[in-house]
This record gives C-alpha cells, structure tokens and sequence, in this order.
C-alpha cells in the first residue's frame, strides 16, 4: 500500500497503513520537515488496528494534530 502524505507550510506528515497477517492493520505517521525524506526515527504512531479504514482514519487524526502543533 502506498504512502500518503499531508503537508503543512513547514512538514510533511507521512502515514502508512500495512496488513500485518494474523494482527490486524499497522498504522505509522512519521512528520520530517517540508522536502526531507521520510525518517524512522520521528514515528509517532506505530499501532494495530482491526480495519483499514479505522487504521487510515486514526492516522490521519494524528498527522493533521501533529502538523497543527508545529504552526
């Protein structure tokens, strides 16, 4: 699955939702500064979650709070 991205005026939030087999969906956002290439260390949710959708939805509720912080 393909990563998105939400950007503010100086950050990038990068989320990732994968399939991990008997667990459920893994959710990651990691914010870098605008342009920089995605790190691991900046992860700031690394969660299960029972479904896609709830997994995409909570990562994105993460990322917008993050980005907002960083205003």
């Amino acid at each position: 699955m393909a990563d998105r991205i939400i950007s503010s005026r100086t950050h990038d939030a990068h989320m990732t939702v994968r399939d991990h087999i008997a667990d459920g969906w893994v959710a990651s956002v990691c914010i870098v500064p605008k342009d920089a290439p995605k790190s691991k260390e900046l992860i700031k949710l690394d969660t299960f979650f029972e479904s896609e959708d709830v997994a995409w939805k909570s990562a994105e509720t993460l990322a917008r709070a993050e980005l907002n912080n960083l205003k």
